[in-house]
Parts: C-alpha cells; sequence; structure tokens
C-alpha cells in the first residue's frame, strides 16, 4: 500500500504539466464532481454565469490547494499564449433561451441557456439574418458570456474527462479562468452551431466537420462586416487548437452597451 508520506508528498508537489500525479488525479475528479453536482442542482439560467466563490466553498481543504495550484501556474508554462483578458463581472447581460436542434441521428441537442452582452447579441442577430438571406441558413450560440466559475468548472472537466489529465494538453482546449474570450464581459466570444447541431466537437465530431459548413465559410467572408473575428484558426501563434466554431466580438466602443441599433431590439 502507498504509504501516508507518499500520498502527502505526492499532494504538496506543484502539479504536473504533462500528467497530474496520482494524488491529483483523484482530487480532480473529485473537484469535477462536486462542482458538477452543484451545477445540476441551480436553475438551468444560472448555470453560465455561477459564481466562484461558491464552487470553490463545495471544496474540502486539499482540493481548494489544488485548484489554487493550478490556477496559480502562467499558461504561457503551459504553451498558451494569448493574453490575459478580465475577471470582472459583466453589468448587463441578454439571457438568450436555449434552443433544441435534431442532429444527423435524429436526436435532440440542446444549447442550453446562454448568455452576451446586448451589443454581442444585436451583431450577432444581424449577421444571421444576412446569412439567411444569402445562403438560407443561420447559426445558434452554443456557448456565450461565462462566469469564472463557469470557466474553472469547465477547465477542470476537460482535464479530467477529455484530456488525460495533462495541464499542458488541456491549455489547447480550454483557458484558465481570466484568459478565456468568453468571460469578456464587453467583447465575448461566441460558439456557434449550425441547425443540425454540428459544433465541431459533440458526439465524436472535428473541427473539420464545422470547417466543412457552409455557414463557416459565409462567416470567413462576412462576419467581419458585423465585427465578429475569429480567434483561432489553423495553426495559430496562441497556441490553442483549430476552433472554426469559436468567434470574437471587437466591434468600436461606440457600439458597447447600446440595445438597439439598425431596428433591431433586444428589449
Amino acid at each position: 500500500m502507498v504509504g501516508v508520506l507518499t500520498l502527502i508528498v505526492l499532494w504538496v508537489q506543484n502539479p504536473l504539466y504533462k500528467e497530474l500525479n496520482p494524488v491529483h488525479k483523484y482530487l480532480a475528479n473529485n473537484i469535477v464532481d462536486k462542482w458538477e453536482a452543484k451545477i445540476l442542482t441551480m436553475d438551468a439560467d444560472r448555470r453560465a454565469i455561477v459564481d466562484y466563490d461558491t464552487l470553490f466553498a463545495e471544496l474540502n481543504f486539499f482540493e481548494k490547494r489544488l485548484v489554487k495550484k493550478v490556477f496559480d501556474i502562467n499558461p504561457a508554462d503551459l504553451g498558451f499564449r494569448g493574453k490575459f483578458f478580465s475577471l470582472e463581472k459583466p453589468n448587463n447581460l441578454k439571457l438568450i433561451e436555449s434552443v433544441t436542434l435534431i442532429d444527423k441521428d435524429g436526436e435532440e441537442y440542446k444549447t442550453g441557456i446562454q448568455y452576451a452582452p446586448p451589443h454581442v447579441y444585436i451583431d450577432f442577430v444581424k449577421m444571421n439574418k444576412q446569412m439567411q438571406s444569402d445562403i438560407g441558413k443561420k447559426l445558434f450560440i452554443d456557448s456565450g458570456y461565462r462566469s469564472q466559475g463557469r470557466q474553472a468548472y469547465l477547465f477542470f472537466f476537460y482535464l479530467v474527462r477529455s484530456n488525460n489529465y495533462s495541464l499542458s494538453e488541456n491549455a489547447k482546449w480550454i483557458a484558465m479562468p481570466g484568459y478565456s474570450e468568453h468571460g469578456d464581459p464587453i467583447r465575448t466570444s461566441l460558439d456557434l452551431v449550425n441547425e443540425n447541431g454540428i459544433n465541431g466537437f459533440n458526439k465524436g465530431q472535428t473541427a473539420a466537420d464545422f470547417e466543412n459548413l457552409k455557414e463557416y465559410e459565409w462567416l470567413l467572408r462576412n462576419a467581419s462586416t458585423f465585427n465578429f473575428y475569429i480567434s483561432f484558426p489553423k495553426e495559430n501563434e496562441k497556441g490553442v487548437v483549430f476552433e472554426p466554431w469559436h468567434w470574437h466580438w471587437n466591434g468600436p466602443d461606440s457600439l458597447v452597451n447600446q440595445t438597439k441599433l439598425s431596428g433591431v431590439s433586444i428589449n
């Protein structure tokens, strides 16, 4: 059996970037299970904006210490070369109701309730209307603004469930709190999904599935007209995998916090 002293040494150890040690793996699993259970008790409209302190309070001393150690790591040391965005909380968000889509297998796919700053949502609506007019297709918001609590949960979720406890691999797919464009309360990013539930990662999908869509081709040509820009193209310099579904709003300051533009109202 592993001795108590060995367990203590492994717990005290700084997280390994390539693969967490056995004690840290055990704690990471507990963290995901506790946070997932807590989120599932919440009303659906609170899950994307869950407070970090609310989730942190669910953990014991050992789990809290691991979370702090992980998020104290400089993301650049994990290969992430993006910038820090924000830890500020938004003061004005548009609630976007969940949409139920039918995928190619005839199964339901739900986007869940999402949020976006009003000016970001307005430009998305305008862009979607133009896409429908041009090619007869439209997109839906699969992920919008995320609180730092939500981002923390997703970071550990993918670390445990998808990326084999590798912090360096995880950093290619999901940013730490503060470093995600989804957490920027002003210039938020949107992850998009088409009418057939194609988002590039659901049910074994890959980036190529989204890349091959006519909707993506249209976005490449037209999204900048509506202040949306692809953040992570192929072979990007930020150390992030190709994400054709991820579009960052970066419009002029004059549009920020407006709720009515060119006849498009969200109130």
